[in-house]
């Protein structure tokens, strides 16, 4: 079921192209077409990654007497959301400065075929990297429960 959500999920329309980009500024307009919905997935999977880790820290402050999954001051937190929001998107844009490279020096269908798999790869790879701190965060609260590290609530 997993699988095949995640089949459907990449046989979207945002994964194809039609005819390859005739110049530049329509390779800058196919990647620009698909920013908002790379932004919309990032963000929903940020949301989920948000919600595991602090499902984590209540669970595991009362296991393990440590919030694992909270960054030491909520600033932080929002500080780190934000750069890794912006810095997404600057890796989004060398999606397509990529491509445009690569059009000087081969055909237009192989510029365009690099595009679909930057594109398929990115997406992945950014779902996976945004998922990676829920992960961690769990991981660690499992590995503590395992050492039997139980310092109890604070004032215990």
């Amino acid at each position: 079921m997993v699988s095949r959500s995640i089949k459907a999920f990449f046989n979207r329309r945002e994964f194809k192209r039609g005819l390859p980009a005739a110049s530049g500024g329509e390779v800058i307009q196919w990647w620009e077409s698909r920013r908002l919905f790379f932004n919309l997935v990032v963000g929903c999977t940020g949301i989920l990654t948000c919600i595991l880790c602090i499902a984590c820290a209540v669970i595991a402050e009362s296991f393990v007497g440590e919030a694992i999954g909270m960054p030491d001051g909520p600033l932080l937190g929002v500080f780190f959301i934000l750069f890794y929001g912006i810095l997404a998107n600057v890796f989004y844009t060398g999606g397509w400065i990529a491509e445009i490279l690569l059009r000087a020096s081969t055909t237009a269908k192989r510029s365009a075929a690099f595009a679909l798999n930057a594109f398929r790869v990115g997406m992945g790879f950014s779902i996976l990297l945004t998922l990676f701190p829920a992960v961690l965060s769990w991981l660690a609260f499992a590995i503590a429960l395992l050492h039997g590290q139980k310092h109890g609530p604070p004032g215990e």
